[in-house]
Parts: structure tokens; C-alpha cells; sequence
């Protein structure tokens, strides 16, 4: 991503929040400094399946640039999903692969990707494909301190 045209005085980027970063707070991010914004997760997933709260996450205003996150285990649908999140013209797509909420660990998704790199290489493989917009990933060091493999993981994507 060419983040060369942000305005000199950006110092701060809004991480995603799940259940805070929606598009009010975003913007009033926006209103005081933040030059960059990125969603809060949503499932692929459901946006494949027409959810309408999914698509509702996604919908971008003057808090560009922006990127919509996704989350999900299945390359297909992530590639699908990240296709449709295109419609809200985000400036990248962004990847939860740092999650650590038991009921998305508990799916494969999120942070249990950390245990899985093949997969996560393949999600990111696919969607690229995809899609000509910049993929972003946001993981951890590890998936536990047990699991520290973040210099291998960042290899991969």
C-alpha cells in the first residue's frame, strides 16, 4: 500500500475493534487525526450468505482510507467475500488472523490460524487472486506463548 499522500501530521491509524470501530467512530477517529481507518471483522462467511449486518460493517463514509476485515477459514469464501467488499470501495482488504475470542478460535478462524500457516498462506494466496486491491493481515506474535511463530507466519503471507 502507498501511504506516501496521507497528510504530513498523520501520526495515528485506528486498529479494528470488533463491537467498536463502526462507522461513527471511525469517523470521529477521522476528525482527529486518525489517517487511516480499518473495520471491524466480518465474517466472509456471512457476507457470501447475503447477511445484511455483515454488509452494514462495511459501509465506508469520509473515514477513508479505509480497509474492510475479514475473517474466515475457507479460501474460496474469503475470495468471494473480499469480491464483494469491493462495492464499498474500501482501499485495501484486511485479514483477522489475531483473534483470540474463544468462539471464533473455536471455528478455526481468527487467531487459530497462527496454528495452521499452510491454510493462512492459502487463504491469502486466493484472495490476492482474486482481488486487485492491497491484502493486509493482522496476526499476533503466536498463537500462545507456547506458539510463538510470528517471523515464520509473516514469511508465508
Amino acid at each position: 500500500m502507498d501511504f506516501t499522500n496521507l497528510p504530513p501530521d498523520s501520526k495515528a491509524f485506528l486498529a479494528p475493534m470488533a463491537g467498536v470501530a463502526d462507522r461513527a467512530f471511525r469517523e470521529i477517529c477521522r476528525d482527529f487525526g486518525a489517517a487511516y481507518t480499518v473495520t471491524e471483522m466480518v465474517s466472509a462467511k456471512g457476507l457470501v450468505m447475503g447477511d445484511r449486518k455483515s454488509r452494514e460493517l462495511m459501509t465506508l463514509g469520509s473515514d477513508r482510507p479505509a480497509a474492510i476485515q475479514l475473517f474466515g477459514t475457507e479460501p474460496r469464501v474469503m475470495a468471494q467475500a473480499a469480491k464483494l467488499c469491493l462495492e464499498f470501495e474500501p482501499q485495501a482488504i484486511d485479514i483477522n488472523m489475531g483473534c483470540p475470542v474463544p468462539k471464533i478460535v473455536n471455528n478455526g478462524e481468527g487467531s487459530s490460524l497462527m496454528k495452521n500457516p499452510s491454510l493462512a498462506g492459502e487463504i491469502v494466496e486466493t484472495m490476492v487472486k482474486k482481488i486487485t486491491k492491497p491484502v493486509t493481515v493482522k496476526f499476533r506474535k503466536g498463537f500462545d506463548e507456547k506458539h510463538v511463530n510470528a517471523v515464520e507466519f509473516a514469511h508465508i503471507m
